[in-house]
């Protein structure tokens, strides 16, 4: 750590009464961290990603001294978005600038509390209100993420980040963080237009890498932020469940912009994934996309992939070979899944040509699944 201020100093013992740790509690846009024994300024700073000198700016501590039982404030307050800066032209005065601004001079004066308004002159610089209709985000961090892929995401600036998360670092950006954003679109810019043999992409989402897949051609490889987040949350799934599972190979979601894709009558709408299978033996090795037989399927994991999706209605239809579905049908029977989920969810064993269950046949789909994810609820043009 280096600096004095962030070298630990033990919480001065009391014989208070204490409650047992938990999570810092939310109060009037704050978050208060009741002290437990052994925190410290430099502990609780890691904890909650900011800095001592900021801890004691909010708390108003000469030093580095807290008890045990007294209540920190560990975050900043919630502020609003401070609006854009113009600069005054020539012969222009504050009225001049309100007018063409839309406010009055009382506004310009509250968010400029160092300006005279009497002395003011062609080239300064003054605070103008936010503008209307921007949405507050309270976004978590992902895998992959970085600063500048989030404020392109949201159409905002770095320096826009650092200076609305005060605890934000360029260096230190981790997956989990919670930042606030403040922004003119919405949290998922990416659109899915029209239909998946009849459509386009707009705003795409690239696919990050992830230590359950592998990527085959990453210009093949954006689909809307949904798809995106939705592979990554069933793929978290495996992982958490099966420890040590072979990654799959993902093979094509839709190009930049959508449209025809080569070899695909869809995947032009980034809600398409083509993706191999589980296998009994992939030799350590991403699993390659090559024919299987129902017994060589590895369906503990697949259903586990699959399950992710279809208890949280993700996907409009998974597309696989009918002699694939039974070993997938009663890894879902051991594992709990009801008549009617079953009814709902597998095509077997009612025949390939039955025209219900999400999990459905499709010819040449014996070497890979192909997943359809639904409509995401803000693409209007999503068909």
């Amino acid at each position: 750590m280096g600096h004095a201020t962030r070298m630990p100093l033990l919480v001065l013992a009391l014989t208070l009464a204490v409650g047992p740790a938990g999570a810092p509690t939310a109060r009037a846009d704050r978050r208060i961290w009741t002290v437990q024994a052994g925190d410290a300024l430099s502990v609780l700073a890691e904890r909650f990603q900011c800095t001592v000198e900021e801890l004691r700016e909010w708390n108003g501590l000469d030093d580095d001294r807290i008890l045990v039982g007294q209540e920190l404030v560990v975050a900043a307050p919630d502020t609003p978005p401070p609006g854009p800066t113009i600069a005054l032209r020539r012969g222009e005065t504050l009225s001049h600038l309100a007018v063409r601004n839309d406010t009055t001079v009382e506004t310009l004066l509250e968010l400029n509390p160092d300006l005279d308004p009497d002395r003011v002159r062609a080239g300064q610089e003054i605070r103008l209100p936010a503008p209307e209709g921007l949405l507050r985000i309270d976004y978590t961090i992902r895998r992959g993420d970085t600063l500048s892929r989030i404020a392109a995401r949201h159409r905002v600036e770095v320096r826009d980040l650092l200076r609305w998360n005060r605890h934000l670092r360029r260096d230190r950006v981790q997956a989990g963080q919670e930042i606030r954003i403040w922004s003119e679109v919405p949290e998922s810019v990416s659109e899915s237009v029209g239909a998946p043999h009849h459509g386009h992409l707009e705003h795409p989402e690239p696919l990050p890498p992830h230590p359950g897949y592998i990527i085959r051609n990453r210009d093949k490889a954006f689909g809307t932020l949904e798809t995106v987040l939705w592979l990554q949350e069933a793929f978290d799934a495996v992982r958490a469940r099966h420890p040590g599972a072979p990654r799959l190979r993902v093979h094509d979601i839709s190009d930049r912009d959508g449209g025809p894709l080569h070899g695909h009558r869809s995947h032009q709408s980034g809600r398409d994934v083509d993706l191999s299978l589980y296998q009994r033996r992939c030799g350590g090795q991403p699993c390659p996309m090559r024919w299987v037989r129902p017994g060589e399927l590895d369906a503990e994991r697949l259903w586990t992939l699959f399950q992710s999706w279809l208890e949280n209605d993700r996907v409009e239809a998974i597309f696989l070979d009918y002699s694939l579905q039974e070993p997938l049908y009663r890894e879902a029977r051991r594992r709990g899944a009801s008549r009617e989920e079953l009814s709902q969810w597998i095509q077997y064993p009612r025949g390939r040509t039955h025209p219900l269950g999400i999990v459905r046949h499709y010819p040449r789909h014996r070497d890979h699944a192909h997943v359809r994810f639904v409509c995401p609820d803000t693409d209007e043009s999503c068909r």
